[in-house]
């Protein structure tokens, strides 16, 4: 008989594996001081063991069921804590699914961290770990997924093809099989073969309306990925919370970053800040859902018109307001941002935090609001910033007169509201 003296009883003794003998039981418990039907002693060996199943439901099904593959741990026991690999044999793309593994009984089965568990393609492996916790005297059972987070952040990461940063991926664009491999459905990969830094070319190019006649330029036709799910918990009331690609002008580190030249208003002023400028009402445009490329259409019209509904709408805290005799990072009382609200977006010009990673001529967090993160594309690649031929304006105000923007020689600077020959580079999200 082994020895069944138990450790980590009601005392909650904490220990580790390497505490504990061969033949030493320890007992698993919701909470201190309780009991219920699923507490028994626990050997070493068998929570070293980890169980294999194979799951045969179909994708769509949210009912998983995984059958214990025999010989990988005969005496398999359901305890907090216990993690199992799972062959899944056609993937998964329900809703809410959950998990029945060796007839333990159905439970939800759900990311480690976030709200939406990622689409998995046929044929993948699951790394999941049995959460059995007693939190506020309610008893919560789950599968948790360990891996898709590492998925998403691995794609995160930019590819270099023959020494060029990105992979041209039109031929994904064109044949719809993009939209595809960002969910993992129909038998592709979550992310398959797509990465931050790729770039494809669309059907036509995409230029600023009613440019100035000396500094007009035809827009970029190619876009580049600077982030995947970047923006996920973005917003006040539209979930973020599905698959999506932060989108950016350019081939990767090359071409035009742009959607041709305008400037932020009429006049020297940021009156208004980002909210009521020339740039954001009649360059960029409101947020439509039907497209346009008339001469004269905004870029959100033009973009709708490429992309259709794939073009999606989003919630930004942007800055609504200025105070004239405010401070501001020049290093004097000539103005600053001073309120901020809600609002719908298309397109809409980056913040210098999305570009540098930190506010640099930035005038007040309300020129930042909800753009507080930088773009993956830009973390890895300060030549995908500037490279020396598209200089940009950026959504931020840096006093009563001038907006923050990227300047050509590859630094951070402001410059007056109604410069013609700056480069109009926005963001824009699309999904499936």
């Amino acid at each position: 008989m082994p020895n069944t003296r138990f450790k980590g009883g009601t005392s909650s003794e904490r220990l580790s594996l390497a505490q504990l003998s061969d033949s030493d039981m320890f007992q698993v418990r919701h909470a201190p001081g309780t009991s219920s039907d699923s507490d028994k002693g626990v050997s070493k060996a068998l929570l070293q063991s980890i169980p294999v199943g194979v799951c045969t439901t179909a994708a769509s099904t949210a009912a998983k069921t995984a059958s214990l593959v025999t010989d990988t741990c005969p005496d398999f026991s359901l305890v907090s804590g216990r993690e199992v690999l799972v062959y899944m044999t056609n993937g998964d793309g329900a809703v809410s699914p959950t998990m029945n593994f060796a007839g333990t009984g159905a439970m939800p089965l759900a990311p480690l961290t976030g709200k939406t568990l990622q689409a998995t393609a046929a044929g993948s492996w699951l790394h999941l770990k049995y959460i059995d916790v007693t939190i506020s005297g309610t008893r919560q059972q789950k599968w948790v997924v360990l891996n898709e987070n590492h998925i998403e952040q691995d794609h995160n990461v930019p590819r270099w093809v023959g020494g060029v940063l990105g992979k041209d991926i039109t031929a994904y664009y064109s044949d719809g099989t993009l939209w595809k491999r960002l969910n993992g459905t129909d038998g592709f990969a979550l992310f398959e073969d797509i990465y931050v830094g790729d770039f494809f070319q669309m059907s036509r190019a995409i230029t600023a309306p009613e440019q100035d006649s000396q500094y007009a330029v035809t827009g970029s036709q190619w876009v580049t990925i600077a982030g995947i799910n970047s923006l996920r918990g973005n917003g006040d009331n539209i979930s973020m919370d599905y698959n999506h690609l932060v989108m950016v002008p350019g081939k990767g580190e090359t071409g035009s970053f742009h959607f041709g030249r305008k400037r932020m208003n009429s006049t020297n002023s940021t009156t208004g800040a980002y909210k009521s400028s020339e740039m954001r009402t009649a360059t960029i445009g409101a947020v439509v859902s039907q497209g346009s490329t008339a001469s004269g259409a905004t870029i959100n019209q033009q973009l709708y018109a490429e992309f259709g509904s794939h073009l999606k709408t989003t919630r930004e805290l942007i800055s609504n307001a200025i105070n004239a005799t405010g401070y501001n990072r020049l290093g004097a009382a000539s103005g600053c941002s001073n309120g901020w609200e809600w609002s719908s977006e298309q397109a809409i010009l980056m913040s210098e935090v999305e570009v540098y990673g930190s506010t640099v001529w930035s005038s007040s967090g309300y020129d930042t609001g909800t753009a507080c993160k930088q773009l993956p594309l830009f973390l890895f690649s300060k030549k995908a910033i500037n490279n020396r031929s598209s200089y940009y304006w950026l959504k931020d105000v840096a006093s009563a007169a001038r907006f923050c923007l990227v300047g050509d020689g590859g630094f951070a600077y402001c410059g007056d509201a109604s410069l013609a020959s700056l480069y109009v580079r926005p963001r824009f999200v699309i999904a499936a």
